[in-house]
């Protein structure tokens, strides 16, 4: 009789111990998804941006490569009458869309967003009230769940300010 309670406290010791230990298992693989969807937000983020930054500062600008000493007149966002060919940086401004990626297991869905806006020359945090030679781009991506979900939605935020100089550089950069 002993031994059948000894055995009996063992079998349950040891099922307690085996569903802990599938919760911490579990546990891992959650940190570990969500690790890899705030990766893929993030390099969609970073993907969105250097595509950005590798059109001209404005629709203005020359094809010569000189660099504008003077504020657009172009009003920010697409260009009127022009094809939707996101040539400036301004053009992105309101884009909205949604991608997905492919990440081995499954397919991720996520929702880029940017927006672009004149700042101030000499205080770029703070917006201006007209065209100056300075613009801020933020690229914002989040996850879209199907469902629900143990864990928040991956999000990334990416956050540039820049001039004519600066796109000229990064456009004729490797």
């Amino acid at each position: 009789m002993q031994q059948t309670l000894l055995a009996l406290a063992a079998v349950f010791a040891f099922g307690y111990l085996m569903l802990g230990r599938q919760e911490h298992d579990r546990s891992i693989e959650r940190r570990s998804i969500a690790a890899q969807v705030e990766l893929a937000a993030i390099d969609l983020a970073r993907a969105r941006m250097t595509a950005i930054e590798q059109a001209a500062f404005d629709e203005a600008d020359s094809p010569d490569g000189r660099v504008r000493t003077v504020p657009s007149t172009n009003p920010l966002g697409p260009d009127e009458g022009v094809p939707s060919a996101y040539d400036d940086v301004d053009d992105w401004n309101g884009y909205d869309a949604v991608a997905t990626v492919d990440i081995g297991v499954g397919t991720l869905r996520f929702r880029e967003r940017v927006r672009v806006r004149y700042v101030e020359d000499r205080a770029p945090s703070t917006p201006a009230s007209g065209a100056t030679l300075t613009k801020e781009i933020v690229v914002s991506v989040e996850e879209l769940v199907d469902g629900e979900s143990d864990r928040p939605p991956a999000t990334a935020t990416i956050r540039r300010v820049v001039t004519p100089v600066s796109i000229a550089l990064s456009r004729s950069a490797p």
